[in-house]
């Protein structure tokens, strides 16, 4: 009895021991704004005693010692400040009377993503550095779910066992929710590059359906085939459809939250951790930036769009709009724009800087509002202090970030083509107002209320999945189901089938009926002749 009861004690202590577990952390898109959701995660496995092993293009920030980092460094250019703001300028206006203009820029939006993904697999098969790693062995698997499932082969096919958790940096891409078996009504779940928070009109309503679907094919056939045609091209071996690998996802973490994002389904497979990478650590200011703020009297507006997109790329007419706008205001203006120097450039009441330490910025008691591209980075890190935002969204789920934004009071969103004198002095005017910057706290509070901060969340999962694994399953029975199943197509044949076999059996008794009564009948008048 004490040998069961000793072997049952070693048993639980071995399940609920997760230090010192092997993390595989697999991240080669090249967005730095990804690396920025994902790298406070890797560094607090770190912290807590995790051996973690990071392929990566971006350096994970902690001493070398505490990690195995295999760089990925040179497999594709760095996404930082590539975007020239030039290719938005101009819109098709054809395509804008018709309607169509967003929906032709949210597919050439993504299609990019395609070559980006194919270019990268095909570089990853032979990566020295990556290849030893996966001949190692893991506790768990953490991979980014964005445009790619290059790794998940590479994972087959050197037989990694161990559960793979799916983080993004947004929400759920198209492609997505099957992974885990969340059944999606596009009535009400848009996809993710859309324009409109949720769908209320019929035309919306089509588009989140047709784009939905859209995206969908597209990524199975531009994408997911064809990787894994490389893969096996590369190993000259069939592997297991990469779609079915990807049904083999644990857990999935999305960098969301429904008091800013709106409220979707979810699955205890499926978690919320929006806000995880925003660090409460004090930052370096630098001091010409310090004394540019603590000399407003009147407050500071801060302005950026972010790490991808390059600001001083901006055609020359939009960045006068802005500078006679923003200059019409009492409050003083901290523009984030490449092309400065070394301590900023002074153009009136705007301050150009190279570079912000953009949260220790918004955090700053002078800083009043936030002028930004819609960004779940910079969008979230504007929540967490309860700082109004006017969001001129560009590209991806910013359109989306946007729309859920302005619907719960947190911000004013206007497009970049509409930029004019009097949209920005509106939005700008808007979002300075004690309305909305009263609004903007009390989204912030709400978006604070939660059971546990997202950063804690996010580890309490990654160990949850290392303690238990495939023994407890977090996805919906609905996975394993083919699309006639789930739909109940089987079911509904089957019903009808009976409902038509019915119909012709009481027809054929009503038939038998009409027939006796006729018979009878004729009977009948033959005997009242004779």
């Amino acid at each position: 009895m004490m040998r069961i009861l000793f072997i049952s004690y070693l048993t639980i202590l071995t399940f609920n021991n997760v230090n010192c577990s092997r993390i595989l952390a697999l991240f080669p898109h090249t967005g730095k704004s990804h690396h920025m959701v994902f790298e406070p995660l890797l560094k607090t496995l770190i912290e807590r005693g995790h051996n973690v092993t990071v392929a990566s293009i971006f350096p994970v920030n902690v001493p070398p010692e505490k990690i195995t980092e295999i760089s990925l460094k040179g497999i594709a250019e760095e996404g930082v400040e590539t975007i020239d703001l030039a290719e938005y300028s101009e819109r098709n206006v054809f395509l804008r009377l018709i309607g169509l203009d967003d929906i032709v820029q949210q597919i050439e939006c993504l299609s990019v993503l395609a070559d980006m993904a194919l270019d990268t697999c095909t570089k990853l098969m032979n990566w020295p550095t990556l290849k030893k790693a996966l001949r190692n062995e893991y506790d768990v698997v953490l991979v980014e779910n964005f445009n790619t499932d290059c790794m998940l082969g590479l994972l087959h096919v050197y037989e990694i066992k161990a559960p793979v958790i799916a983080l993004l940096s947004s929400y759920l891409m198209p492609w997505s929710a099957e992974r885990i078996g969340l059944t999606e009504n596009f009535s009400y779940m848009p996809v993710l590059t859309s324009a409109f928070k949720n769908p209320n009109t019929f035309i919306e309503r089509l588009e989140s359906t047709v784009m939905n679907y859209y995206f969908k094919f597209w990524y199975r056939y531009a994408i997911q085939i064809k990787e894994q045609e490389i893969i096996e091209k590369y190993f000259g071996r069939k592997i297991v459809d990469l779609n079915d690998l990807a049904k083999n996802t644990t857990l999935m973490m999305m960098n969301t939250f429904h008091s800013l994002n709106g409220v979707k389904p979810l699955l205890p497979g499926l978690v919320e951790v929006g806000g995880m990478h925003v660090d409460e650590t004090k930052k370096y200011i630098p001091p010409y930036i310090e004394k540019f703020l603590n000399e407003s009297e009147h407050g500071v507006i801060l302005l950026s769009f972010g790490s991808l997109i390059k600001t001083s790329t901006i055609p020359k007419y939009k960045e006068e709009i802005i500078i006679r706008v923003l200059s019409k205001f009492k409050q003083r203006v901290i523009w984030k724009y490449e092309d400065s120097d070394e301590e900023g450039t002074l153009v009136g009441n705007i301050l150009k800087v190279r570079w912000i330490p953009q949260y220790e910025l918004l955090k700053h008691k002078k800083v009043l509002a936030f002028i930004g591209h819609g960004g779940l980075l910079g969008m979230t890190e504007a929540v967490s202090v309860g700082k109004p935002m006017v969001v001129v969204p560009f590209y991806g789920d910013q359109p989306t970030n946007a729309a859920a934004a302005a619907s719960i009071g947190f911000a004013k969103k206007i497009s970049y083509a509409d930029i004019n004198d009097d949209t920005l002095f509106e939005a700008v005017q808007s979002v300075l107002s004690a309305e909305m910057r009263l609004s903007a706290r009390l989204v912030s509070k709400m978006w604070h209320d939660r059971q546990s901060k997202p950063l804690d969340t996010a580890v309490y999962w990654v160990e949850r999945v290392i303690r238990w694994g495939h023994k407890d399953p977090l996805h919906s029975p609905a996975r394993d189901l083919n699309f006639i199943q789930l739909s109940l197509l089987d079911v509904g044949a089957a019903l009808a089938v009976i409902l038509i076999v019915l119909v012709l059996i009481l027809k054929a008794i009503l038939l038998l009926i009409l027939r006796v009564i006729k018979v009878s009948f004729n009977v009948n008048v033959k005997e009242k002749k004779h």
